[in-house]
């Protein structure tokens, strides 16, 4: 048996500057995301300082922790990324999100997979002919596909063991929550040293 649900898909982006809860001494501005990390610099550092680091999930929870909002888009943090390859990334994401292949995603939009394949990896082609059609296909608004500034409610399917662990962790203390998110990342980072 599937479970349906909804769940809120927040696209990190370079140069997206999140300020928490209305306090400026508290904003953060991504500098680059890749494979399940996110570098970001406090908006007090200096653009030379290195970065901090932080998995995604964590980035994530720290905007939901602290109800941080996306206010501005600053244009030197994120200019190393052609635009074409940062519409790709989310393009991918948002594609993976939905749980569907490259193939369905171009059946779904009616070109070749080699075409949904081309603009994945950042290379625009004929993608602004089929925005409409890649929007439905991915269930966001444009906005949101072109630059990433805005949350879609995405509808996923869950199979019962990830429904399990949802309600399981949905009883846990915050602390526990905590505990069993550092698990799982530790986990992850593991599988990805071993795959390496």
């Amino acid at each position: 048996m599937l479970f349906r649900g909804m769940r809120y898909a927040t696209i990190l982006q370079p140069g997206q500057v999140w300020m928490s809860s209305g306090r400026e001494d508290s904003q953060r501005i991504v500098v680059d995301v890749f494979k399940g990390k996110v570098l970001y610099r406090l908006a007090s550092q200096s653009a030379d300082d290195a970065p901090q680091e932080a998995s995604r999930s964590a980035f994530r929870r720290w905007i939901a922790e602290n109800g941080a909002e996306l206010t501005d888009q600053d244009a030197e943090a994120g200019q190393k990324v052609s635009p074409s390859a940062e519409l790709g990334k989310r393009i991918r994401a948002l594609r993976q999100a939905a749980g569907m292949t490259q193939q369905q995603l171009a059946d779904a939009v009616e070109v070749s997979r080699a075409a949904v394949a081309f603009w994945e990896t950042g290379r625009e082609g004929s993608v602004n002919k089929h925005l409409t059609a890649l929007c439905q296909a991915l269930g966001v608004g444009e906005d949101t596909l072109l630059n990433g500034l805005a949350e879609e409610r995405i509808e996923t399917t869950l199979s019962p063991d990830e429904a399990d662990l949802i309600a399981l962790y949905r009883m846990l203390s915050p602390s526990r929550k905590l505990s069993a998110q550092k698990w799982l990342e530790r986990q992850t980072n593991q599988r990805e040293s071993d795959d390496g």
